[in-house]
C-alpha cells in the first residue's frame, strides 16, 4: 500500500498490476491477507504452486513416495522454502492433501484439475505458476483450465478448509 500511494504521487513510479504469492488448495492466506487490498487497487495474482509442489495430484502419497524424478525427490535437502512449506511429515498437511485428493475421486476429477480449477476460479487470479517437467503433466493442467467446479464441489472444498485452515502457508 505504501508503494501503491508513492506511485499515485510520483508519476515516474510503475503502477502495482500483479502480485506473485503462494495460492492453492493447501494455502489460502492471500484469500484473508491480501484479496481485499488487491481487489480495491485492481492488483491481480499470479497464483505460484497452485499444486503445492505435486502433493496435491498425489504423487507422492503413492508407497514408494513418487516417482525419482519428482521435484521432492530430486532436490531433497536443496529446497528450504519448499521442504519447509510443503513438508510431506506435517500430518496435517497430508490429512489435508488427501481429502482433496478423495474429494477428486468422489467427484471424478483429476487432482490436478481440481486445484487449478479451485485456483483459477478466483476472480483476482490472472494466471497460475506451475511447474511440469513432462508433457503429459502440461496436458493436465491445461484440461484443468477448461473445468468449472460445481458449487457442490466448492462447499465441500470449503468443509475441508474450515477442517485444515491453510496447513502450508
Amino acid at each position: 500500500m505504501k508503494f501503491i500511494q508513492a506511485a499515485e504521487k510520483f508519476a515516474s513510479y510503475p503502477k502495482i498490476v500483479s502480485l506473485q504469492n503462494s495460492y492453492s488448495l493447501l494455502c489460502r492466506t492471500f484469500d484473508s491477507a491480501m484479496a481485499e487490498c488487491c481487489h480495491q487497487e485492481s492488483i491481480s495474482l499470479l497464483a505460484y504452486s497452485p499444486l503445492a509442489m505435486g502433493l496435491l495430484s498425489g504423487k507422492y502419497f503413492s508407497p514408494s513416495g513418487g516417482p525419482e524424478d519428482a521435484r521432492f525427490n530430486l532436490f531433497k535437502g536443496k529446497y528450504s522454502e519448499g521442504e519447509s512449506r510443503y513438508n510431506l511429515s506435517n500430518k496435517v498437511m497430508q490429512a489435508a492433501a488427501k481429502e482433496y485428493l478423495n474429494l477428486a475421486k468422489t467427484y471424478g476429477l483429476h487432482p490436478v484439475s481440481l486445484a487449478i480449477a479451485f485456483v483459477l476460479r478466483n476472480p483476482l487470479v490472472a494466471s497460475a505458476v506451475f511447474g511440469a517437467t513432462k508433457s503429459w503433466q502440461l496436458q493436465e493442467v491445461l484440461n484443468a483450465c477448461k473445468i468449472n467446479l460445481t458449487s457442490e464441489v466448492i462447499e465441500e472444498i470449503d468443509k475441508i478448509h474450515s477442517r485444515f485452515p491453510n496447513p502450508c502457508p
